[in-house]
C-alpha cells in the first residue's frame, strides 16, 4: 500500500468514526432498565391490532386551515398494507373517490370536477389531498384501528421526563424521528414524527378510543402539521376483516 492510499483510508477512517460518534452524542444518556420499558411499550403500540388486516367503515373529514373548514363524509375499504377505496362525501352525495392499490393511484370526481386520472406510486404522500403531509400507508393504518408507528432500532424515555409518557424513537442512518405520548392509563395518546432538522412533519393526537370485543379502537383521531392545518378524522361505524373483493379496488368511469 502506497503513502496516498494509506493517508486516504485514514481519512475515510476518521470521518467514518466523526460520523458515528456525532451520531451517538444525540442519544442521551438512559437508565438501561427503563430503556427495556420504552421499548417493550413502544412495539407494543406498534402491533397494536395488529391482527386487523382489513376493515370497512364510515365516518366523518374535516380538513381546517387558517381560513377554511370543510367537513365530509367518508366510506371505506381497506385491505393491510397498501389497498384502499375511500369516498368523500358532501350533504349524502360522493364528492370524490380515491383508490390506492401499493402500485397506483386513482381519483375519480363524481361531480364532473375532472376527469379520472392515475398516476403511479406505492406509497403517495397525501398532503395535497387532506392537507397534511401523511402517507396513504399511515391512512390506511389508522383506517384499520392500528397506529401507525414506523420500524425503529431505538427507543429511550427522556431523562427529564419524571412521568415516563413520552417515548422518542430512533432508526439507525434515518433523519426522521418518532414521539409517541402515553396516558395516566398507559394508552397511545399522541404521535409527532419530525425530519432530520426536527422540523415537525406531523403531529397526532387521539382523542377518543371505543372498546369492542376485538380491541379498542381509536376512533377520533386530530392530525396537524407545522402550519396547524389540521385533519380531525372520526370513525363512526367499523367491521374488522371483512371479505373484500378485489374488484373494489377496480374503477370504471361510472364510478
Amino acid at each position: 500500500m502506497n503513502n496516498q492510499n494509506l493517508l486516504s483510508n485514514l481519512i475515510y477512517i476518521a470521518v467514518f468514526v466523526l460520523i458515528i460518534s456525532g451520531c451517538a452524542s444525540l442519544r442521551p444518556d438512559t437508565n438501561p432498565i427503563l430503556d427495556k420499558k420504552a421499548l417493550l411499550l413502544s412495539n407494543q403500540a406498534r402491533s397494536n391490532n395488529q391482527h386487523i388486516t382489513a376493515s370497512k367503515g364510515t365516518g366523518f373529514a374535516r380538513l381546517e386551515t387558517k381560513t377554511k373548514k370543510t367537513k365530509f363524509k367518508i366510506a371505506w375499504a381497506a385491505v393491510f398494507p397498501n389497498k384502499i377505496r375511500i369516498t368523500f362525501l358532501l350533504s349524502g352525495h360522493p364528492v370524490e373517490t380515491i383508490i390506492a392499490t401499493g402500485e397506483k393511484i386513482t381519483f375519480f370526481s363524481h361531480t364532473g370536477a375532472h376527469s379520472k386520472y392515475s398516476y403511479n406510486s406505492k406509497d403517495p404522500d397525501m398532503k395535497d389531498y387532506i392537507l397534511v403531509p401523511v402517507k396513504m400507508s399511515e391512512m390506511i393504518l389508522v383506517l384499520l384501528g392500528r397506529l401507525p408507528v414506523k420500524n425503529f432500532d431505538d427507543a429511550w424515555f427522556s431523562p427529564s421526563d419524571s412521568s415516563l409518557s413520552t417515548i422518542t424513537l430512533k432508526q439507525n442512518w434515518k433523519g426522521l424521528t418518532q414521539y409517541i405520548h402515553f396516558n395516566d392509563k398507559a394508552k397511545v395518546e399522541g404521535l409527532k414524527v419530525t425530519d432530520s432538522s426536527k422540523k415537525l412533519l406531523y403531529d397526532m393526537t387521539i382523542i377518543n378510543y371505543k372498546a369492542y370485543d376485538f380491541g379498542n379502537i381509536p376512533v377520533k383521531i386530530e392530525i396537524k402539521d407545522k402550519d396547524n392545518r389540521k385533519l380531525t378524522l372520526e370513525i363512526t361505524n367499523f367491521l374488522p376483516n371483512p371479505p373484500i373483493k378485489e374488484s373494489v379496488f377496480r374503477l370504471t368511469e361510472s364510478g
